[in-house]
């Protein structure tokens, strides 16, 4: 053999010898890892047990809901997540909860208005791509309809009966990260323009609060979505607003723009943490709990003419759907909405 070769055969040797040597530590580096994930698992636990005791997600709680008996698991109750429901049947509170003499844990509810909540959380847990979409309960008597409005935000679960979310109308796929319910939030790395719609119900969104972080180009607003769409330009540098049939504040120049047309608003400082609130689907602005435009004309405010949406009162046709919109590019959260009550 030649020198040559015998340099290549140690060269190989050695170079398989640091391959096996870097395969070991990261071998031991990965067996620490999970020893240590196991040690801290095993205290989540412990912490979870001196808390909760012995409560487990597939616990069957039975409840006593107005007279009416009930049998559910708790991991259906807990299921809608951050609302008080699910705290308060999470384990932590059952020694504190009203119970009755058979130790069922009560409810001061009347049955038809408990039980639309508890199957629809049902329905939602078996809820598969390939099956037909979960609806929201509709009580066909109205007072009772309005009853149950109320109990479902009373336990705030009105995010998870009656959803919203978040869609991209305008922009690359790709750039912006949506988040969902109880997290909602835009994080875009492209000026984008984006619609919230609501799910699987007929309660419109009648107001919106959001939250800047740094954004850029903000514009925060309202579209008549069925005309908005018809004429959409072929500008996609064009955000709410700045189209036919959409209305927004404009963060950044700080005034309204109104179909296109942009009126500034002297001394209207909005930035990182400012609070922006719109009111009955786009007739009243309130920034940071001022209140700083209106087409409502009892207002001791700034106004501008209504020029495309419905009066205050109206009742919408399918031709008269307004929902929020936003254009934008950065990072701002979907803080508060207000739904009808049909």
């Amino acid at each position: 053999m030649t020198k040559g070769n015998d340099d290549d055969t140690t060269s190989l040797d050695e170079t398989l010898a640091n391959l096996t040597l870097v395969f070991k530590k990261k071998q031991q580096a990965l067996e620490e890892r999970e020893q240590a994930l196991e040690k801290a698992t095993a205290t989540l636990n412990r912490d979870r047990s001196e808390v909760f005791g012995d409560k487990s997600d597939s616990d069957v709680l039975h409840l006593n809901i107005g007279g009416d008996k009930l049998a559910v698991l708790r991991r259906t109750l807990t299921s809608a997540e951050g609302s008080m429901f699910a705290s308060r049947f999470s384990g932590r509170w059952d020694e504190s909860l009203e119970k009755d003499r058979d130790g069922n844990f009560f409810i001061d509810q009347p049955i038809e208005l408990f039980k639309p909540m508890i199957n629809y959380l049902r329905a939602k847990a078996c809820e598969t791509p390939l099956g037909p979409p979960v609806k929201s309960p509709h009580l066909k008597d109205y007072e009772l309809r309005q009853d149950f409005y109320r109990l479902v935000e009373y336990f705030g679960m009105t995010p998870s009966i009656y959803p919203t979310v978040i869609e991209l109308h305008r922009g690359e796929p790709g750039s912006a990260y949506i988040g969902g319910f109880p997290d909602c939030y835009v994080k875009s790395n492209e000026w984008s323009t984006f619609t919230v719609q609501t799910q699987g119900h007929a309660r419109e969104i009648t107001s919106f609060e959001v939250v800047l972080g740094n954004v850029e180009r903000m514009q925060v607003g309202w579209i008549n979505e069925s005309m908005y769409v018809e004429n959409l330009s072929n500008d996609h540098r064009n955000g709410v607003g700045e189209e036919e049939n959409s209305l927004a504040l404009d963060c950044c120049r700080g005034g309204l723009l109104n179909q296109g047309e942009f009126t500034n608003f002297e001394g209207l400082s909005i930035g990182a943490g400012s609070v922006i609130r719109c009111e009955q689907k786009g007739h009243r602005w309130l920034v940071d709990g001022e209140l700083v435009v209106s087409s409502i004309a009892s207002d001791e405010t700034r106004h501008f003419e209504n020029n495309f949406l419905p009066p205050t009162g109206h009742v919408n046709n399918s031709s008269d759907k307004i929902i929020p919109c936003f254009s934008g590019k950065g990072h701002w959260t979907l803080s508060q909405i207000v739904l009808s009550c049909p």
